[in-house]
């Protein structure tokens, strides 16, 4: 048996986001955020997180001294993977990699509206009382954006990128 890869630029582009690749991004629930640190290591964990539709841009909440938080100090270039996996047949998973520059904003900044949103969101998880002021918020600018469903891949890329 012979695997042959796809072109090297078989991901079809597309104008705009993919209306499958943005009702991922509204209804995963992990986002896997990707890092680096001075020396291009790796660093990348599991978040909660909000799409905003409005702006077009992720949000995710930690901690102010989190390993994230101090490499985009220093890197503001971050990737994140939201994912659906069938666990029957792999050809049916789903995702978007969102490939973006990273701003960390104090959560008081936050639009009032999406941090309700995220605190609804996860409830079950947060409880309340969370300590929204004691965090920091990682607001991500998309500046590409990849979706796959099965081995189908598209590309969405900023016109400002």
């Amino acid at each position: 048996m012979t695997l042959r890869l796809p072109p090297r630029d078989s991901a079809r582009k597309t104008a705009d986001i993919p209306a499958a690749a943005l009702e991922i991004l509204r209804d995963g629930f992990f986002a896997y955020l990707g890092t680096t640190d001075l020396e291009c290591n790796p660093h990348v964990t599991p978040m909660f997180y909000v799409w905003d539709d409005e702006t077009r841009t992720i949000h995710l909440v930690t901690s102010r001294q989190s390993k994230k938080a101090l490499n985009i100090r220093r890197n503001k270039n971050v990737s994140i993977t939201v994912d659906q996996r069938d666990p029957v047949s792999p050809a049916r998973n789903v995702g978007v990699m969102v490939r973006g520059r990273g701003y960390l904003v104090e959560t008081e900044r936050v639009d009032d509206k999406l941090m309700a949103n995220y605190l609804e969101k996860y409830a079950g998880f947060l409880g309340t009382g969370y300590p929204l002021g004691s965090r920091i918020a990682i607001r991500v600018i998309p500046r590409a954006v990849f979706y796959w469903k099965g081995t189908s891949f598209y590309t969405w890329k900023s016109r400002k990128s």
